[in-house]
């Protein structure tokens, strides 16, 4: 079953000290990149949280978010920073002599709030955690916000999958149309040509020389063969529709077989010399296209 590349997951734990929100979310990527966003008290688990996603997430960007919210005071710290409150206390005095009103008394509870709310004074610290001791926890989080990310993935990866089959489909059926064409056109030429040397030649009472003409059908016919390319690109619709079923990530694989089916179809309308079969071709290009499209989001 193929997989997007794009989808998003959440996950959550929570305990009566702690609770985690872990969110996920991806995008389209040639390679596999995670960025993590996490509290700072768990800087030594992103390299563990890192290698989880990986294990699941085989391509594609992955932008991780993950919050912590005390559920009681044992991971809260307050501190007072004695010094600082004390010189912004002076420095009120220091103010009301710079105006003239040097014995001036400070309300006292209307100081003691305004100090409080001054920069650095208070300052909320975590406390100490083990974090092995959180890993449990949080992994309960990742698994279940990657449950939901693999789950949206490949909801999305179905609906891809029947685009790329019908598209494959349509490419074959456009193909039998120019296999059919191809050899019409060497007849055509043959027919073609014959008439426009007779009618050169019937001025000075002579015919075209039959061997003279097979030879340069010959040479022409050679020239537009157009048989190794439709084979090719035949083989290649099998392969990509096995591609499709694959349970195992093909995006990039996929990505390089689209560029061969543009191989193939250049090489046909190059080669075919025939009006038909290069509008056909062009219709065939069109789904390409179309398929390259998707296959850009394809992990």
């Amino acid at each position: 079953m193929l997989k997007s590349m794009t989808g998003f997951g959440r996950g959550e734990y929570n305990d009566e000290n702690l609770s985690f929100v872990i969110e996920m979310k991806t995008v389209n990527h040639r390679y596999n990149e995670v960025a993590i966003r996490l509290p700072r008290f768990l800087n030594a688990l992103e390299d563990k949280i890192r290698k989880t996603i990986l294990n699941t997430v085989s391509r594609g960007r992955v932008d991780v978010f993950i919050t912590a919210d005390y559920n009681s005071s044992e991971g809260c710290r307050v501190k007072v920073d004695k010094a600082l409150a004390l010189a912004y206390h002076d420095a009120l005095r220091e103010v009301c002599e710079a105006v003239g009103y040097p014995d001036t008394k400070l309300l006292e509870q209307a100081e003691i709030l305004y100090i409080s709310r001054c920069p650095e004074v208070i300052s909320a610290k975590e406390g100490y955690f083990d974090v092995e001791t959180l890993w449990p926890k949080i992994l309960i989080a990742i698994e279940a916000a990657l449950t939901n990310l693999v789950a949206m993935r490949t909801a999305e990866g179905a609906n891809i999958q029947s685009d790329l089959v019908a598209r494959a489909d349509l490419i074959a059926e456009k193909l039998i149309i120019v296999e059919e064409k191809a050899p019409q056109v060497v007849l055509d030429y043959d027919k073609r040509l014959g008439e426009r040397i007779n009618d050169l030649l019937k001025d000075f009472g002579q015919e075209v020389e039959p061997e003279r003409l097979i030879q340069e059908v010959a040479i022409f016919s050679d020239r537009v063969n157009i048989t190794e390319e439709i084979v090719r690109l035949k083989s290649h619709i099998k392969q990509f529709k096995a591609m499709v079923n694959s349970e195992q990530p093909v995006g990039r694989k996929m990505d390089f077989l689209i560029q061969e089916f543009n191989r193939e179809a250049n090489t046909i309308a190059s080669k075919a010399n025939d009006f038909t079969i290069t509008q056909v071709v062009v219709e065939i290009k069109g789904e390409i296209e179309k398929i390259r499209e998707q296959v850009q989001n394809i992990e």
